[in-house]
């Protein structure tokens, strides 16, 4: 089942309606939906996977109705780590559920101010498929996280440009010192804990050399005079809006 069938069944599901008109009037906040009659047996696999990413953090959550599987929820989540607060409190996640009105095969998508979001992973994608290739599932669990914990998101790469031209993509998980020649002059870039940045150049102004150091998907560091372009570019794109 691809992403638009997967929320043709969830749309047509009225105790969905709240969720969906919440999250686009919101404009912020993000969200995973998962169709699956036991969403603990996949749910560690996306969490550890958006932790990578960067795109959550925290460590609380709460349940706020009814699940068949709610101790087997509870149990998986406290052995991840996770630990349960009352309904009644803020939580770094919360998950709701919804019991569909026609089964549809078991599969996942996210959503972030009310766009589809594909994350670029493998592990995900071969979730994806193995969940397609099971059973039909009648249960759909909603994840919303608390959204002043992900309105950014960790780059994985710093991409170089000079004169336009894409040269060099440099990985943000290793410590890295490069030199790249310009036809006006030079400039050095470091990466280091994740963070790269311009060390030195040869411009006149400096303003690259003293930007602060780079490190989340979309920041960039500019150096006009040297025609030279820093970006760091993150696992993720949209795919496609909802309505």
């Amino acid at each position: 089942m691809d992403r638009r069938s997967f929320f043709r069944t969830i749309l047509y599901t009225p105790l969905l309606a709240p969720f969906i008109l919440n999250a686009k009037s919101q404009q912020k906040g993000f969200q995973f939906y998962v169709i699956a009659d036991s969403p603990q047996v996949f749910l560690p696999t996306i969490l550890h996977e958006l932790q990578k990413c960067g795109m959550i953090h925290g460590n609380n959550f709460n349940i706020l109705n009814l699940h068949p599987e709610e101790k087997a929820l509870k149990r998986t989540f406290s052995e991840e780590g996770w630990c349960l607060i009352p309904k009644s409190c803020p939580a770094d996640l919360s998950l709701s559920f919804c019991h569909l009105h026609h089964q549809t095969l078991p599969s996942f998508t996210f959503i972030k101010e009310g766009k589809v979001w594909d994350i670029r992973s493998r592990k995900l994608y071969t979730l994806w498929k193995e969940m397609n290739s099971q059973s039909p599932s009648s249960w759909l669990t909603i994840a919303s996280f608390n959204s002043r914990h992900v309105d950014h998101y960790q780059g994985a790469t710093a991409s170089i440009y000079l004169e336009g031209q894409k040269v060099e993509s440099i990985s943000l998980e290793k410590n890295v010192f490069k030199k790249f020649q310009t036809e006006r002059g030079s400039i050095n870039v470091i990466v280091e804990k994740g963070n790269a940045l311009v060390s030195g150049s040869t411009c006149r102004h400096k303003i690259c050399h003293f930007t602060p150091p780079v490190s989340l998907a979309g920041e960039r560091i500019i150096c006009a005079p040297n025609h030279f372009l820093l970006e760091i570019e993150g696992s993720y794109y949209i795919d496609t809006a909802i309505g």
